[in-house]
């Protein structure tokens, strides 16, 4: 349920923040109306209580908020810096006058771009889609490669094209139709690029463990109840005031929380790079 929250859209994280908060605080706000006393005897203790459980709230929201931030962060460096290899490879390839080699090269690369964001950027752009890997075909770097079959290129998985663009660019130093200099730089930017696509992949996602998450609920449950039965006072009109304006608080920490952790393309800061590169390349 945590993760498919994660992947859901916007209106649903942000109904998901709000309307719970509503639910627990807002009973609990009109059984401390109909108490008809007056009487501020208790108030030292529920606001003993509200300092000590609101503390642990902002405490484990700020944690929370700033470990989604910061994977978030991790996850978007790792897939500018697989972008920016593969335009620097792009790029050195149309240096030189097309032919079927190079073409065929900077043919697998935007599709490698189009299928991680169709597949594994749709979703979730660090947990991506496991591929077994004696399904996945590699180009050998040696003669009898050259020998046999041209490897399957299987368009469901970007593991494979990945593999693909390090092969076609083999096939271009087999064709020997570029300089050393180029190709000598080819091959770092495609390493440069495996080495950013295998960083992206390997964080760990959701961004915030379930177990702070859980806490997290437990502290903000008991918030919401202490929200709820504060003692009214001779202005009720302060109590719904009170509440929420809590209850705007409480939601917009969670909703931080829930929508920092979008590492997917319905996101616009890992959309843009994408986009960008397929509209120039494809």
């Amino acid at each position: 349920m945590y993760e498919s929250l994660l992947q859901s859209s916007f209106l649903i994280r942000l109904l998901a923040s709000v309307l719970p908060a509503l639910i627990v605080v807002v009973p609990l706000a009109l059984a401390s109306r109909k108490q008809n006393t007056v009487s501020r005897d208790d108030d030292n203790v529920m606001t003993t209580a509200m300092r000590f459980v609101g503390a642990a709230f902002i405490f484990i929201g700020s944690f929370a908020n700033f470990t989604s931030w910061q994977g978030a962060s991790a996850a978007n460096a790792s897939l500018k810096t697989e972008i920016a290899s593969l335009s620097a490879l792009t790029e050195t390839i149309l240096d030189y006058k097309t032919n079927s080699v190079l073409q065929d090269a900077v043919s697998k690369i935007t599709t490698y771009v189009q299928t991680i964001h169709d597949t594994e950027l749709s979703k979730t752009g660090i947990k991506g889609f496991m591929q077994d890997s004696t399904k996945l075909e590699r180009k050998q770097r040696t003669k009898n490669a050259a020998l046999g079959a041209a490897p399957e290129v299987k368009r469901d998985s970007a593991e494979q094209q990945a593999l693909d663009i390090r092969s076609a660019v083999i096939s271009i130093e087999e064709a020997q139709v570029v300089n050393d200099r180029d190709l000598d730089r080819m091959l770092k930017q495609v390493d440069d690029f495996q080495i950013a696509r295998r960083n992206r992949l390997s964080g760990t996602w959701p961004l915030v463990p379930e177990v702070v998450i859980s806490t997290f609920l437990i502290i903000t449950l008991a918030a919401l109840a202490l929200i709820g039965r504060y003692p009214t006072g001779p202005r009720r009109d302060l109590k719904w005031m009170q509440v929420f304006t809590s209850v705007a608080v409480v939601s917009a920490v969670w909703f931080s929380v829930l929508s920092t952790q979008d590492v997917s393309v319905q996101s616009e800061r890992f959309n843009v790079p994408i986009e960008s590169f397929l509209a120039r390349y494809k």
